[in-house]
């Protein structure tokens, strides 16, 4: 994949996420308002319309665009989903570089995004938040580093979906939710939700763009 295909996917995935974004974003408010202000839904759209506005901007290479999309995002959607998924991405988009990318450096990429979320949020998997859909996926996405990446992200994918599912029997022990106690049990992680929703839109961007080929 020469390196402005490459630029041009990474487009389609922030325009498709934000179209995710959108489409879900009554039903992370809903979930959100069981823990907080119920404001997720709305947050997470206007941090990705940020993230779009700056699409047009020349970019050297898609990881290169990952990260300034990711710091738009933050900078509008503020708070903590502002802060922890623009640390996330950013971190990832500068890990990747100019590419090219197989999935084994992928996979290092948001790991290293990850490790950035863990620090900065001082959470762990298991206390109800992004990363109880994050690291089962990147598991499942390391342990199939050998295969092409839009193969190994629908691999993946299942892994993040039972994670957040996972969330709803959980009790929060960490962000506004840890204040509920065992009043959070029942209620998927918001934040879990969403992120596993940006992840199906990758699924969604790549697959077509394999199939293009």
């Amino acid at each position: 994949m020469s390196e402005a295909t490459s630029v041009e996917t990474m487009r389609r995935i922030i325009r498709q996420a934000l179209a995710s974004m959108e489409e879900h974003a009554d039903e992370l408010g809903r979930l959100d308002a069981a823990a907080g202000d119920g404001d997720h839904g709305i947050t997470m759209v206007r941090g990705m319309k940020a993230a779009v506005a700056v699409l047009d901007a020349n970019a050297p290479d898609a990881g290169a665009l990952l990260s300034r999309g990711a710091l738009a995002f933050s900078d509008a959607a503020g708070g903590a989903s502002g802060a922890l998924y623009g640390m996330l991405f950013a971190t990832a988009g500068r890990q990747l570089g100019a590419g090219p990318y197989a999935t084994a450096d992928v996979a290092a990429a948001m790991r290293a995004g990850c490790d950035v979320v863990m620090r900065l949020g001082k959470a762990q998997p298991g206390d109800k938040t992004l990363l109880d859909a994050l690291e089962p996926f990147l598991v499942a996405l390391d342990a199939a580093a050998d295969r092409p990446l839009p193969v190994a992200w629908r691999t993946a994918l299942p892994a993040a979906q039972a994670g957040t599912a996972a969330t709803a029997g959980m009790v929060a022990s960490c962000g506004r939710s840890a204040t509920l106690g065992e009043r959070s049990l029942g209620h998927r992680d918001p934040g879990a939700v969403s992120l596993t929703y940006l992840l199906e839109a990758v699924d969604k961007v790549i697959g077509e763009a394999e199939s293009d080929r």
